[in-house]
């Protein structure tokens, strides 16, 4: 080669190599990015005992399908909104997505869904519950039906989809196991994976009952059984539309009645704590099958022999383990309410991203890692850092990097959480100023509060304000009489900013960086300190004026809404 192109050869080398290295730089670590999301926690919602467990356990929960709706003979829907289970969910960052059952099954279903009025008329109340009640979509759980209801319910969800869609709403269902295309039950053939998938956003597979209450006594979930269900379904709707179905429910079969009426017998379903106070009280024996990963209860009562297939953490780990080798969006438990209290450390643990993590190698001018909490920082995430203050201003980080859903609009982002905020990659504003944007914490962590006096919108002239001199003003004569670069109104939320709040804002990043006021300054007690600061939240977090350190850079700090968020999660 001559040495002229050898050396353009070089030259473009060199250009490619740097290039890659830039985009490498610009934004999230690519294994993070990467990465799927965290499983979603999806829970089905029946009666009071579901409410206590919601209340209790809060922070391990991503969604909840309360049972408020039945589809009646008729094709009028039964049922209405629990505004204290919805306000609640929603209040804790929790999507509500209702399901709806059916009281007609084979024939008598499909004689309501031929008749077009009413086929219609089910959506429209369908629609208006979704639209009526601000629910984040609705789940189809229509079971019993003939081979015969399969074009039916597939265009019944067909029509759902392009009404709940366009809303924003999510489309989802839950449907009888298969592990083929050529049904081997009726109970299964209406459900159409392939034609249904299209209109659907979220997919619960209930794998459960495989051993059911009218037949022989056995494991109702078994792993060996729900792989090859996932094996068949994943490849059809896709992993991240999938639910595993985990039955936190067992069986307890009366193998003596059983014997004596085979046709007849269905056994009861138990919640584990009932399980747990059959086998004390009637010295019973325990067992764990290690083939379907499930545990069993013998015992006799009444001189009658008794057998409970059912579930406990080391079972639900097992399902747990399946649903992260298939990488499928998450799990739907049937129910809540029905777990022991040992299940709940095992839900959590799906979700830690707290964990500390080996160090990754010396640090570097794009990546550092923090012993005092054991995570890294890098690439655009840690120029932001830099850029607008670093540890005063965020604190450490706490998590890596990691794909998570924003509860305000919906959509997943890569995040990193810290000690005062979370920050979010915004590929969209990818080399501007909005690359990386707070999360809005402030918002998230006052929802609910909207009621109470500081965070009232305010006008000009109602309200008194302080001054420079600490003496107090009205709005409307700070605007017209005093030095209007000390004081700032913002319309857009109703709320004042002044003083050392609004100097410490202007300074260090202002409405990109911290959104708009909405409150005004109060006083409140740091949750984490105990102690009592002036305060104001905006969007993205919560200013804390601390007087101890007047005239330092730390005369203003941003509140730790980031642990408290993740406190509140669990992961803390």
């Amino acid at each position: 080669m001559p040495m002229q192109h050898r050396f353009k050869a070089l030259a473009l080398v060199s250009l490619l190599l740097t290039s890659l290295f830039l985009v490498a730089m610009s934004g999230p670590t690519p294994t993070a990015s990467a990465a799927p999301p965290i499983p979603l926690r999806w829970f089905y919602f029946v009666n009071g005992k579901s409410n206590t467990a919601l209340q209790a356990n809060y922070q391990n929960i991503d969604v909840i399908s309360p049972d408020f709706y039945r589809l009646q003979s008729d094709g009028t829907i039964r049922g209405s909104n629990k505004t204290d289970v919805t306000n609640f969910a929603h209040s804790k960052g929790i999507k509500v997505v209702p399901m709806i059952q059916n009281d007609p099954t084979k024939d008598n279903f499909n004689k309501l869904l031929s008749d077009p009025p009413t086929f219609k008329n089910i959506l429209d109340t369908i629609e208006k519950q979704v639209v009526d009640n601000g629910y984040d979509g609705y789940q189809i759980d229509f079971e019993d039906l003939n081979s015969s209801s399969e074009t039916l319910l597939t265009s019944f969800m067909a029509e759902l989809s392009n009404r709940l869609r366009p809303k924003g709403k999510m489309v989802t269902m839950a449907v009888v196991s298969r592990t083929t295309s050529t049904f081997t039950t009726q109970y299964s053939a209406a459900y159409n994976y392939a034609a249904l998938a299209p209109y659907l956003d979220m997919v619960t597979i209930m794998t459960y009952d495989y051993s059911y209450s009218g037949g022989a006594p056995g494991p109702v979930a078994p792993v060996t059984w729900q792989e090859k269900v996932l094996n068949y379904a994943v490849p059809i709707f896709g992993a991240g539309k999938v639910l595993l179905g985990v039955p936190f429910y067992g069986y307890d079969w009366n193998i003596t009645q059983r014997e004596k009426n085979p046709t007849t017998y269905r056994a009861n379903s138990r919640s584990f704590d009932e399980t747990m106070q059959l086998g004390q009280a009637n010295n019973g024996t325990f067992g764990f099958d290690n083939a379907s990963k499930t545990p069993y209860l013998n015992y006799i009562s009444n001189d009658e022999i008794h057998q409970v297939w059912f579930e406990n953490a080391q079972s639900i780990q097992a399902k747990f383990d399946l649903m992260k080798k298939q990488q499928i969006r998450g799990f739907a438990v049937w129910r809540l309410g029905f777990e022991g209290q040992e299940f709940w450390p095992v839900i959590k643990n799906l979700v830690v991203p707290t964990k500390p993590v080996t160090r990754p190698g010396p640090d570097t001018s794009y990546r550092v890692y923090f012993a005092q909490t054991g995570h890294t920082l890098s690439n655009v995430f840690k120029r932001y850092w830099d850029k607008y203050g670093g540890l005063p201003q965020f604190g450490y980080p706490w998590t890596e990097e990691f794909q998570e859903k924003n509860p305000s609009d919906g959509k997943t982002y890569t995040v990193q959480y810290f000690e005062r905020n979370r920050f979010e990659y915004h590929p969209e504003y990818a080399g501007t100023q909005y690359e990386v944007l707070l999360g809005l914490l402030g918002r998230q962590v006052t929802a609910g509060r909207e009621s109470e006096a500081p965070f009232q919108r305010v006008t000009p002239g109602t309200i008194p304000a302080k001054q420079p001199g600490g003496s107090l003003l009205s709005i409307k004569s700070l605007l017209t009489a005093v030095d209007t670069s000390n004081f700032n109104y913002y319309p857009e939320t109703g709320h004042t900013l002044s003083g050392p709040f609004k100097s410490y804002w202007e300074k260090n990043g202002g409405l990109s960086m911290f959104g708009y006021p909405i409150t005004e300054e109060f006083q409140e007690k740091n949750p984490a300190d105990g102690k009592t600061y002036t305060v104001q939240y905006f969007e993205r977090n919560r200013f804390e004026y601390h007087p101890e350190f007047a005239g330092t850079k730390y005369e203003v700090l941003m509140g730790l809404l980031g642990n408290q968020i993740m406190a509140d999660k669990g992961w803390m």
